[in-house]
């Protein structure tokens, strides 16, 4: 099966509150009001963080329906290690992203915990988010255009 390219378009709103469509679908990430945004949407690390839980609860989801387990609620809570240091340049050897990124699941069913533990254990697996967040992906520079 060929590669699907998925597409997103970010717009500058205002100072740091950007607008980002996918689909027709449009959403904003900014910065809080402290960090001179407007708060109108999370920040993009919240983002990121956001974009693993959904992907991992949404993955846990598709599989168990696929094989019949049925699946009452399903709730994940994220979180992630930053030191800012490196980002605003007090220490510049210290990495700017997360160092560290947990979550824990809540799954509502009446399936054994066996059969729960092994689903969530080939969801993580298959979770798109999850696999790029874990073995990484290469980012290119395509094109920069000053207007």
């Amino acid at each position: 099966m060929p590669l699907k390219t998925h597409k997103v378009s970010v717009r500058q709103k205002n100072a740091v509150c950007m607008e980002v469509e996918a689909r027709g679908v449009k959403t904003y990430i900014d910065e809080p009001i402290e960090s001179g945004g407007t708060n109108l949407g999370l920040t993009p690390v919240e983002m990121l963080l956001a974009s693993y839980g959904s992907c991992l609860a949404i993955t846990v989801f598709i599989f168990a329906s696929m094989k019949g387990i049925k699946i009452d609620d399903i709730k994940v809570e994220v979180e992630g290690d930053i030191n800012n240091d490196g980002l605003i340049g007090i220490d510049p050897n210290m990495p700017t992203g997360y160092q560290n990124i947990r979550y824990h699941l809540n799954i509502k069913s009446n399936e054994s915990e066996q059969t729960i533990r092994q689903l969530v254990e080939f969801s993580e697996k298959k979770c798109p988010v999850s696999s790029t967040l874990k073995n990484g992906t290469t980012l290119s520079n395509i094109e920069l255009t000053i207007l």
